[in-house]
């Protein structure tokens, strides 16, 4: 219990003073810092699955991201397509090309969901899952607080 106090005030430190760092960086990056804390106190995990956990989901966060750059990249030029009055064949190539990464999209998620079980038990990758949409809700939440905010002034 002691080491894994120690972990969470390491990475709390950690986390905290990379966001005051990186006020130049992205805010995305800066959330998901945060996100992954507030993970490890949800799930309360011993100090080794809990960087076991943080490891395999940076690995799954690159994955992801990289096929999503992908998939931005095929959609920008579909709209070159669509702009310049490209042919329907062009276009079928690049559909074809973005179900792809859409496919490898999926697989990489059911990969590490997978995978999740080397580390986590059926009713801790529940919790994560869990953990997951509140997060999501939560942000979205606070953004259309935000916007609501925003539209009084």
């Amino acid at each position: 219990m002691k080491k894994w106090i120690l972990l969470f005030i390491i990475c709390s430190v950690t986390v905290f003073g990379q966001m005051r760092g990186q006020m130049g960086k992205r805010p995305l990056e800066r959330l998901e810092s945060f996100k992954k804390v507030r993970m490890l106190e949800a799930l309360k995990l011993e100090e080794e699955k809990g960087l076991k956990l943080v490891t395999r989901y940076n690995q799954h966060r690159e994955s992801v991201r990289s096929l999503e750059e992908e998939r931005k990249g095929i959609i920008d030029k579909l709209e070159e397509k669509v702009n310049d009055g490209a042919s329907e064949s062009e276009f079928q190539k690049s559909f074809n090309d973005l179900i792809e990464i859409e496919k490898k999209i999926l697989d990489a998620k059911t990969k590490y969901l997978t995978e999740l079980k080397d580390i986590l038990t059926t009713k801790q990758i529940a919790e994560y899952l869990i953990f997951e949409r509140s997060f999501a809700r939560d942000i979205r939440d606070i953004m259309r607080e935000g916007q609501k905010e925003r539209s009084k002034k």
